[in-house]
């Protein structure tokens, strides 16, 4: 038997509170999906996630995934991860090894970037042949070495700014619909609401 306190079918209607909610025909009660019933103990266990912490995740870690993550959104905190963390580390390789073929290096500056080329790839591989054609699409080596740089500046800035405003509009766009509860869990559980509480 169940407690009255969650359910009472005294009367011609059943009054369903908490893990259960009331048929279409309000004569019985059925569990919600979103709720644990423990028999031991009678007490309803929920099973959603929290909405203030899902909004502060998404506040002050949107980029890293974090808030998707934690309402088991894999697909779109892996997403979000990959597009802050991966899209920098390899566009930083591959104009590494582009500004290693291409400029002067006896240039100081220019040598820390030689260093890190070797970090990324093998000059001895064969599939960096596609790398160094891919060099020669934006150099033209009988330019000067000046002319080279700002060849490059121009692609390298726009990879930046779209980079960046990609991940402030998602993040901004996490924080409105946190705030709003407008996202539900992986397992397509609503939020608990209680960020204003």
């Amino acid at each position: 038997s169940l407690p009255t306190k969650y359910i009472n079918c005294s009367s011609q209607k059943c009054v369903c509170s908490d893990c259960f909610y009331a048929t279409n025909s309000y004569k019985s009660c059925a569990y919600q999906r979103c709720w644990e019933y423990n028999k031991t103990t009678q007490t309803c266990n929920d099973l959603r996630k929290d909405q203030r912490t899902a909004f502060f995740l998404s506040l002050f870690l949107s980029p890293l995934g974090a808030a998707n993550l934690y309402i088991e959104q894999v697909v779109i905190g892996g997403l979000q991860l990959a597009i802050f963390v991966g899209f920098p580390i390899l566009g930083l390789c591959i104009w590494a090894y582009i500004f290693a073929f291409c400029f002067d290096h006896n240039d100081s500056n220019e040598s820390v970037l030689y260093i890190f080329a070797f970090c990324c790839f093998d000059r001895n591989a064969s599939n960096e042949g596609v790398l160094y054609i891919f060099a020669f699409c934006c150099f033209d080596r009988n330019d000067s070495n000046e002319d080279q740089k700002k060849r490059i500046l121009w692609p390298l800035n726009v990879s930046c700014i779209v980079w960046i405003l990609v991940t402030m509009m998602w993040w901004a766009a996490d924080i409105v619909a946190f705030a709003e509860d407008l996202r539900t869990s992986g397992d397509g559980c609503p939020l608990r609401h209680n960020l204003g509480n």
